[in-house]
């Protein structure tokens, strides 16, 4: 073999450490050309987004779990392989249909005139302890009704759900619900002026850009705390490391 080679191999990064390995393609559904989709690996607990086109690129490796999520779509989590890693992907989103609550007429004649009518209804509030009885818990969301259901199925469902995977599975659905949540807020703390202008992060890369300060432990934090001021501070200590990261 040849000296200069060995050496070269023996002292590159890539030879050290191994080459970033991607999971891309692109994905199938209606109005896609309008939609962000949210592309999380589970497993290494980082994000990315979409383009315009629907094409997708995101840091992976076999074994990883990544699911594809967004408001108006299904879910879609799926293992990458081995395979994966080495073409190109096709993803096919379904359109999600959320079954509408009941809605019940009233028989009040109403006038139109919001202040006027407001004083002519009686409403009353219904407050369980006054009769004994406890308060009612907050709803579980649909991660959590899944993992309780797979919880509760008995010593052999629950067995089969340990063994299948299915648990583990649905416990990582529930944190990426959480983080998801945690996202949604923190969009909200700041304007995408100061994100877009001041940040000069490109629009289609905001969930991404979040996705990526959510792995700092301080993230967590400031969003519950809603302490906008430390946030945008926070924001902007993250942009040149996210432009390292991006390579521009």
């Amino acid at each position: 073999m040849n000296k200069f080679y060995f050496f070269f191999c023996l002292f590159s990064p890539i030879y050290l450490f191994g080459q970033e390995t991607f999971f891309s393609g692109k994905i199938y559904a209606d109005s896609i050309n309008t939609t962000q989709i949210n592309i999380v690996n589970l497993s290494q607990e980082i994000g990315s987004v979409n383009k315009i086109d629907g094409v997708f690129s995101i840091a992976a490796n076999a074994g990883d779990e990544v699911i594809f999520s967004s408001v108006q779509y299904q879910p879609y989590q799926l293992t990458i392989t081995k395979e994966m890693l080495e073409k190109e992907n096709k993803i096919f989103l379904f359109l999600e249909v959320n079954q509408l609550k009941e809605v019940k007429l009233s028989n009040i004649d109403l006038t139109g005139d919001l202040a006027l009518d407001a004083k002519n209804m009686n409403v009353y509030v219904f407050d369980p302890r006054s009769v004994g009885l406890p308060m009612a818990a907050p709803s579980r969301t649909l991660a959590e009704r899944r993992l309780y259901t797979a919880r509760t199925a008995g010593p052999l469902g629950l067995l089969i759900n340990a063994l299948s995977g299915r648990l583990a599975m649905l416990k990582r659905m529930q944190e990426y619900e959480k983080l998801e949540a945690l996202i949604y807020k923190a969009k909200n703390m700041v304007s995408e002026k100061f994100l877009k202008i001041d940040l000069e992060i490109p629009d289609n890369y905001i969930d991404d850009f979040l996705y990526f300060c959510a792995k700092d432990k301080s993230f967590t934090s400031l969003v519950v705390k809603a302490n906008e001021l430390n946030f945008i501070a926070f924001l902007t200590t993250k942009k040149e490391p996210y432009f390292t990261y991006k390579d521009w």
